[in-house]
């Protein structure tokens, strides 16, 4: 046909470019690469000016064009070009601007809990892809402890996307990523029954209440703790946050960036200053620590022992089960070239995802079902 054909290229470090592009903020791609752009002009009007110049100069020019590939340098900034003028139209979408600004609003706390559910009922309406929807909803849910208005953004879904999408709302809940947001007194309004009929005494159903709406302040602000400890969301400029983890999501640190961060540094500054900000997080905690084992043998040689100044750095594995996004092996790679790391991090994962991909693999769209008895009497 007559529409473009696709051309797949593989990128790797070898490309200078590239290796600088893949771990900045989506903000900063335009402006690199301008800046490779006009050094390559440079190097090109070098050699326009080389006549009347020096033996010395002129090597030192060769040198430099030993270097630098002139016409591959062309062409990857050509390409490189292309691909930033499609993220920029991407960037600059008005519904990426507004979901951007809702996200950010969720983390930092700064917006009204209508607002954002506004904006999720709306790009339903408007017809968004429902992982992108989904997605949102998920991340009010974990930063507010549940949705309000749960039961009629379920009607909404299944209107706009169908019965499969409550079999995908069903996942989510299942797996604690979405729920119903409880006001914090309504289990108090449940207990008054409770309290009558055991015959407690006031003073007890006091406490028990007082205990029951601490419980309740405690989970609904839960990131908000974890927030403040760990430092989550930097209020900085954009110079300042190139100094930190958090540039990778323009002032947002990951909070697996934080706890690398932590864990790299030696005691008491290490996993021990985290255990209480550590418990907020779902799932067990635990530390376990290995010591090398070496066999004896005629072949043992003991090391000789290296000066401060030579003592290697440490390598650090930091492993993903399930997967890792883009933007965290970005700032953690961000944090091994920090030499006050003191350790150089290797990243293992088994995917690299996204928060839209990742739930997509939970969507369910009931087509591939069979009705109810179908496998029964195909066995008959």
């Amino acid at each position: 046909g007559g529409g473009d054909k696709k051309v797949k290229v593989q990128f790797n470090s070898s490309d200078t470019l590239f290796s600088t592009l893949r771990d900045v903020n989506f903000e900063q791609v335009g402006s690199h690469v301008k800046a490779r752009a006009t050094f390559l002009k440079s190097v090109q009007d070098e050699k326009d000016g080389l006549q009347g110049k020096s033996v010395t100069e002129i090597k030192e020019y060769v040198k430099k064009l030993r270097e630098v590939n002139i016409q591959q340098e062309k062409n990857l900034l050509s390409l490189h070009t292309s691909i930033a003028l499609r993220l920029k139209g991407a960037v600059t979408d008005p519904s990426f601007t507004r979901r951007l600004e809702c996200e950010q609003g969720l983390l930092q706390g700064t917006m009204a809990t209508d607002k954002y559910l506004d904006h999720a009922e709306d790009a339903l309406c408007c017809g968004e892809p429902l992982p992108r929807v989904l997605r949102l909803l998920c991340l009010c849910s974990l930063v507010n402890n549940g949705v309000r208005r749960h039961d009629a953004l379920r009607s909404l879904l299944a209107q706009v996307h169908g019965p499969g999408a409550l079999a995908t709302v069903h996942n989510l809940e299942r797996l604690g990523l979405l729920k119903k947001q409880e006001s914090a007194t309504s289990g108090i309004t449940g207990l008054s029954s409770q309290i009558a009929a055991a015959s407690i005494s006031v003073a007890a159903a006091g406490s028990i209440a007082a205990n029951l709406v601490a419980e309740k302040v405690t989970a609904v602000t839960g990131w908000d703790a974890l927030r403040r400890r760990l430092n989550l969301v930097v209020d900085a400029s954009e110079e300042e946050r190139d100094g930190d983890v958090s540039y990778a999501y323009s002032g947002y640190a990951p909070i697996s960036a934080r706890l690398v961060e932590r864990a790299v540094r030696p005691p008491p500054q290490g996993w021990a200053s985290l255990e209480e900000s550590l418990k907020i997080l779902p799932g067990p905690l635990f530390q376990r620590t290995q010591e090398p084992k070496r066999r004896p043998g005629p072949w043992d040689i003991t090391p000789p022992v290296c000066g401060a100044q030579s003592k290697p750095r440490r390598v650090v594995l930091v492993m993903f089960v399930g997967g890792v996004t883009f933007s965290e092996v970005s700032a953690l790679r961000f944090l091994s070239r920090q030499q006050q790391g003191g350790a150089s991090i290797v990243v293992a994962t088994t995917k690299l995802t996204s928060g839209e991909a990742l739930i997509g693999t939970l969507c369910d769209t009931l087509e591939a079902r069979p009705p109810p008895g179908a496998g029964a009497g195909a066995r008959r």
